[in-house]
């Protein structure tokens, strides 16, 4: 009985290993090779991205920041010379355009016939009489004499500055980027100001633009003198209407509307190489999907939607994306697949 239980034992040992051999090599093996089998290999399908073109309408909105600033002073110049003889003003006085400021004098030339006449030829010769031509200097604008150095008996010569009149009027003005000067180019503007901290919005006219100036409003800290914010090339600036209340140095939001189309046909900007007046897009013309491209006109832009204006209907396909430039992942390009292994 002894001996049956000793060989019993390693007999159940070896079947226990036996067991866990065979898993072992289940795993290693044959689970492996279907895993590997079964794994899907990595796919990509890339898909062209296009867009229709649609009616919509196009606001041309551009948004610019800017400050308030005074309006610089009138130079008023002396329009004769002479000596200064009765002066009407003085400085820190309200003027209007016209009004005199100073009155000057000079001496003319006495012509024969104002000479007095003479009866007896041995008398010495009667002294000539001294004419004198009176010139009035006047204001050349409405507002408030800042500047009025003239003195009684002062000698003045034409051109010479003799008062400065500030308007008391106020403009807000700020720097514009190549982009938004081109989408404001030729068309009618108005715009709308929002102060830092001011009154409620209020609608800014007279709006004008050019080339930056030094020190234009919206200068970085820190930047070179003259050097506007972020790349700007140009500058807006707009009145501020009458009885509204500002100073200078307040900082203003401005949004400049310059046009707005309903019901054109409509493209993203991203599909359009070229942003004013010409323009060129790549049309799908059949099912190959191959791109043709086609000039067309441009009219509005509102930073995302560019209006067509000839050269492309309604419902035809275009890339939504210039050939090269960086593509933007807006869902439509599909990515399929699984990685495996």
């Amino acid at each position: 009985m002894g001996a049956a239980r000793r060989l019993v034992f390693p007999i159940l040992w070896l079947v226990v290993f036996g067991v866990i051999a065979a898993a072992l090599f289940k795993l290693a093996f044959l689970d492996g090779l279907s895993t590997e089998a079964e794994t899907p290999v990595p796919s990509a399908a890339l898909q062209t991205a296009t867009v229709e073109a649609t009616r919509a309408s196009v606001t041309n909105l551009v948004q610019a920041q800017g400050s308030v600033v005074a309006d610089p002073a009138a130079k008023v110049r002396s329009t004769s010379d002479g000596t200064v003889v009765y002066i009407d003003v003085e400085a820190g006085q309200a003027v209007a355009k016209g009004d005199r400021l100073f009155q000057v004098r000079k001496p003319v030339e006495t012509p024969p016939a104002a000479l007095p006449q003479q009866d007896d030829d041995d008398a010495p010769p009667p002294a000539p009489v001294q004419l004198y031509a009176y010139a009035d200097i006047v204001a050349t604008a409405s507002g408030t004499l800042t500047d009025f150095p003239v003195l009684l008996n002062q000698q003045v010569t034409v051109g010479t500055d003799v008062a400065s009149v500030a308007p008391g009027t106020f403009s807000v003005q700020g720097t514009l980027s190549t982009e938004q000067q081109f989408r404001i180019l030729d068309r009618p503007q108005t715009a709308t100001v929002s102060l830092n901290g001011g009154p409620a919005p209020f609608e800014c006219g007279s709006i004008t633009t050019g080339g930056t100036a030094d020190g234009a409003a919206g200068q970085e800290p820190g930047s070179p003198e003259g050097q506007p914010a972020g790349g700007a090339t140009g500058t807006f600036s707009c009145a501020v209407p009458a009885g509204v209340s500002v100073f200078a140095g307040l900082g203003a939001s401005v949004d400049i509307t310059a046009g707005e189309a309903e019901n054109v046909v409509t493209v993203p900007a991203t599909a359009v190489r070229g942003a004013v007046q010409n323009g060129v897009v790549w049309v799908i013309q059949d099912a190959s999907g191959a791109p043709e491209e086609r000039a067309v006109s441009l009219g509005l832009n509102d930073g995302q939607q560019v209006e067509i204006t000839e050269g492309l209907a309604e419902g035809e396909q275009v890339l939504q994306f210039v050939p090269g430039s960086p593509a933007q992942d807006d869902g439509q390009f599909a990515m399929t697949g699984a990685m495996g292994g």
